[in-house]
């Protein structure tokens, strides 16, 4: 259901990548520009000397606006001057009528995003500077919910590492490109923080709640792994990536360029042009799954894991793994222990949340939720425990620090998902900018594989065929072959849908029935 509100703000958080090398830092301010400055220049006494080049560019291909994150030395870890610059040239080309297509990339082969600036903000919060952290925190979510009621089609190419804040610059994107390269995850529990940057509005809304395994295991998802299971919607070849972004950029829409000011308005005019774009991408996607590729979560485990993340509480679902025997069970049950209780019932609570928030509310949510956590002192905070641990000591061994888990009360995590004189002190007004008018409780555009939803819709004659009697198997199989193209997976998507939730015993295995 889509709404149509006019709030604003901004937000900004650099997130985590467990990736090591991302973190050794504080960055220099640099300008904004639109091209790659040289590697050196001439001092005025002659010498040469080396000139940094900005850590975005920002560059025009016919029809097409790239951003390119450039931050090699960091893997492109995501900072505030980072922010600051691709924020206004979004809404500048949103407003542009000599750009169709936005596509987010990266100069580094190995990596898009590896994550945030969070060393700085545990540093600042050891300084009792609870405002840094806040007003990155800010920026990065409004950052976040800007590209995801964006106007125009935004294509993100998730290639290479792609964490945390990374995550944030693509999920919220119609179009998420994986590559045999791309390594997904959203890494925060391990330092002692929650999935954010909106992941607790997208996580949710994955299938069978393995969006709640992702973000509390913490699990690394390959690029077929993450096209399978929802995070991107298309899968092509890293080495095709440079003929996409061309076949991108010379696309005309029907109409595009005259912005509206109504969701409805945005977004009904452009649905024509948006499939324009999925069939670009299609193009260029591969169309045959490797024979070898097994999708690392069983159809067993699936289920396991809608059941365990189906329970009222954090503290039900340790109950719930203790209870059972299976080694899927008892190695989820060992993960969740080596997290912190802090982030667990706080990142529990805020997936739920977001199952039946609008994107917008869940934005403000978390930014209260990230706000109060900063402002805890640093001596108490499982926040500055992990970071400092992991990210500015780097200790190897032993993995974890010892957290904070006396202290977490129900009173505890209550707090920290409430307003405060904490949120009012720290965050500008509006917390979340109403940049485009635009609000939703679901996702408007679906452009990956089928989901739980179109199936069960199709089994059970709500796809508006007016049909009353049950498919066979090989009816399901053949109806999204047909309506998705024969896209890259679906028969193995669907196969393993039928195996979760296609009830077929009853029938002889003549027709399937959907069970929930």
């Amino acid at each position: 259901m889509l709404r149509s509100s006019i709030k604003p703000i901004v937000s900004f958080h650099s997130k985590v990548s467990l990736t090591r090398a991302y973190l050794n830092s504080t960055t220099r301010s640099m300008s904004s520009s639109s091209s790659t400055k040289g590697a050196t220049s001439a001092s005025a006494s002659g010498k040469s000397e080396e000139v940094e080049e900005d850590v975005v560019l920002f560059k025009n291909e016919n029809s097409a606006r790239l951003i390119v994150l450039n931050r090699p030395r960091k893997l492109n870890s995501l900072n505030t001057e980072m922010i600051n610059l691709i924020t206004p040239r979004l809404i500048e080309y949103s407003k542009s009528t000599s750009n169709n297509v936005i596509i987010l990339t990266s100069s580094l082969p190995k990596s898009l995003c590896a994550g945030g600036d969070v060393a700085s903000c545990a540093i600042e919060i050891l300084k009792d500077n609870p405002l840094y952290p806040s007003d990155f925190f800010q920026q990065e979510y409004n950052l976040n919910y800007l590209i995801s009621t964006y106007p125009k089609p935004y294509v993100a190419l998730m290639d290479g590492i792609t964490m945390g804040g990374g995550v944030g610059l693509s999920v919220h994107a119609p179009f998420r490109v994986a590559t045999q390269t791309t390594k997904l995850a959203m890494p925060e529990m391990d330092i002692g923080f929650f999935p954010d940057v909106g992941t607790t509005f997208f996580l949710p809304r994955l299938d069978d709640k393995i969006g709640y395994y992702y973000a509390l295991s913490g699990d690394i998802l390959s690029g077929l792994d993450a096209y399978f299971a929802g995070f991107a919607t298309h899968y092509i070849k890293s080495e095709n990536k440079e003929a996409l972004i061309k076949r991108l950029s010379v696309l005309k829409p029907p109409v595009i360029n005259n912005v509206k000011t109504t969701t409805n308005e945005i977004l009904s005019n452009q649905q024509e042009y948006f499939a324009l774009v999925n069939n670009a991408i299609e193009e260029f996607s591969e169309t045959k799954l490797p024979e070898d590729y097994k999708f690392p979560l069983s159809p067993e485990d699936i289920t396991i894991i809608k059941q365990a993340f189906s329970q009222p509480t954090i503290k039900d679902v340790f109950k719930f793994l203790e209870g059972r025997k299976d080694n899927f069970s008892k190695t989820l049950l060992e993960k969740l222990t080596n997290k912190p209780l802090s982030s667990l019932n706080i990142a529990y609570e805020l997936l739920k949340l977001g199952e039946k928030n609008s994107i917008k509310s869940q934005f403000k949510q978390e930014l209260i939720a990230a706000t109060n956590i900063v402002n805890i002192p640093a001596k108490e905070n499982d926040f500055v425990l992990g970071v400092s641990h992991k990210l500015i000591d780097k200790i190897k061994l032993p993995a974890y620090p010892t957290w904070h888990n006396g202290n977490v009360s129900e009173t505890f995590i209550k707090s920290i998902l409430k307003s405060s004189i904490k949120t009012t002190k720290s965050l500008s007004e509006p917390y979340i900018k109403s940049f485009f008018g635009v609000d939703f409780d679901q996702y408007p555009h679906h452009m990956g594989l089928p989901s739980n939803q179109q199936v069960a819709d199709y089994i059970t004659g709500n796809d508006g065929s007016g049909r009353s009697y049950l498919p066979t198997p090989n009816e399901v199989h053949k109806y999204f072959a047909k309506t998705t193209n024969n896209k890259l997976g679906v028969e193995a998507k669907i196969n393993q849908i039928l195996q979760v939730h296609g009830e077929a015993s009853k029938y002889d295995n003549k027709y399937v029935s959907w069970k929930a």
